[in-house]
């Protein structure tokens, strides 16, 4: 294979351009490091959006005056190269880039898809210590962050997490603008019908921006599908596919449910080792979030279910078995995500005599207790039921501060408290 007729095909200096996109939030923070000597780390589900933000950076580079040939760019991913994919390839591919078309001066390597190399982590480490340049690598599996990058390149890089767009990037790529403050507590109907389409088809940027309901459907069984193949089967070495496939569809219809792994094992008749180990594969691939119950002792946690949420909800809605959507979930699991994108604290569920779908934990201190709320709250006895977790967890948690989140504000309040409870809209806090 002619490694330098490949990387002419996809670099700036050959016959690639850079595709127009829109700015995500976080490309911003991301050039701040561009010449910080740290590996820069973007991880996150395939189709999210990693890649885009690599060319975002791109951009930035070359309008900052950088020439072009000083940056490689190579989706680890291309068929060409899927026969290649050993260790020695990545220098393979940078001696050909060093010899042919940059041979001095720092460079900017982007790696795209990093995980198919096998052992690539120690190149990287080498390499960045060796070499004068700057890498930027993606991958879709969090272990990345826990094993590979943990092991080897502890206090070498920065790592970026990359979720399907916030509600208020799918408001930017409609082109929806917000109305001025102070705003109302109903949304205004342009932004409740954006918030009901993200609510039922996710966040993932191709989905928010195609107009035709069966295109979404298409490409998002596509997306399961090669998330399922590529980023589990094949980098495991997974033998029961249909087990995994089940177990996965089954997950992400009961999102925002406690887990039993021996009900899951009962169901698909396999042992609860498998299961377990399946699930945990899902969590590293981004197909599900898990949330452990908020315990001071981490013996307390281990013994507790794990609450599950699907990474998006235009997976759930494309794979679900269940007939009508539960929107009570789904309203659960839009927060979740949302609370997860902050990444300021930690994040659990709490159970005592009632359950409080979310607890924050800033340092050492219960910062938040947060319950979410579909139903009309009009009804005074609706309230007092939704009411009554946060206010048995406010006995044990005094100076946390509590939130009911709600899909319709209940408009017999005159006041955003009730009971020192602060009642937050839906798209208030999406936006906040």
């Amino acid at each position: 294979m002619d490694l330098y007729a490949a990387l002419f095909r996809w670099n700036l200096w050959g016959q690639w351009q850079i595709p127009s996109s829109y700015i995500r939030t976080i490309t911003q923070d991301i050039l701040r490091y561009t010449e910080t000597p740290e590996i820069m780390a973007l991880i996150g589900p395939r189709c999210a959006g990693k890649s885009t933000i690599l060319y975002q950076v791109m951009a930035a580079l070359l309008e900052r005056g950088l020439d072009p040939k000083a940056i490689l760019h190579v989706n680890l991913e291309e068929p060409e190269f899927t026969p290649l994919l050993e260790n020695s390839f990545l220098d393979k591919l940078y001696d050909t880039y060093r010899a042919k078309v940059y041979p001095k001066g720092k460079a900017h390597i982007f790696l795209d898809e990093i995980q198919n190399i096998p052992q690539w982590e120690r190149w990287v480490r080498a390499r960045n210590d060796t070499e004068n340049i700057k890498i930027w690598i993606t991958g879709s599996s969090s272990a990345l962050l826990s094993r590979e990058l943990a092991s080897v390149l502890t206090g070498r890089n920065f790592t970026f997490n990359i979720y399907p767009l916030s509600f208020d990037e799918v408001l930017r790529f409609k082109n929806i603008p917000l109305p001025q403050k102070p705003w109302p507590n109903t949304p205004p109907a342009e932004i409740k019908h954006a918030l009901i389409d993200y609510l039922e088809w996710g966040g993932f940027p191709r989905i928010v921006l195609a107009q035709d309901d069966s295109e979404r459907e298409r490409l998002l069984k596509r997306y399961f599908d090669e998330i399922i193949l590529k980023d589990i089967v094949l980098r495991f070495q997974i033998r029961d596919v249909q087990a995994l496939r089940s177990i996965a569809i089954h997950l992400l219809t009961n999102t925002a449910s406690l887990l039993s792994y021996k009900r899951l094992s009962d169901i698909f008749q396999v042992s609860t080792d498998l299961v377990e180990t399946y699930v945990q594969y899902l969590h590293e691939a981004f197909v599900i979030d898990t949330l452990h119950i908020y315990r001071l002792k981490a013996s307390e946690r281990a013994r507790n279910p794990l609450k599950i949420h699907a990474y998006d909800l235009g997976l759930r809605k494309v794979v679900s078995l269940s007939t009508s959507p539960d929107y009570g979930k789904l309203l659960e699991t839009i927060v979740h995500n949302h609370l997860a994108t902050l990444e300021q604290d930690e994040l659990f569920y709490w159970k005592g005599l009632g359950e409080i779908d979310f607890v924050t934990q800033k340092g050492i201190t219960t910062d938040k207790l947060i319950q979410v709320a579909y139903e009309n709250l009009t009804d005074p006895k609706t309230l007092a039921r939704e009411l009554k977790p946060l206010q048995e967890g406010l006995k044990q948690y005094p100076k946390a501060n509590p939130y009911l989140i709600t899909w319709e504000w209940p408009k017999h309040l005159e006041t955003d408290r009730v009971q020192g409870i602060k009642i937050v809209s839906l798209w208030h806090f999406l936006l906040s």
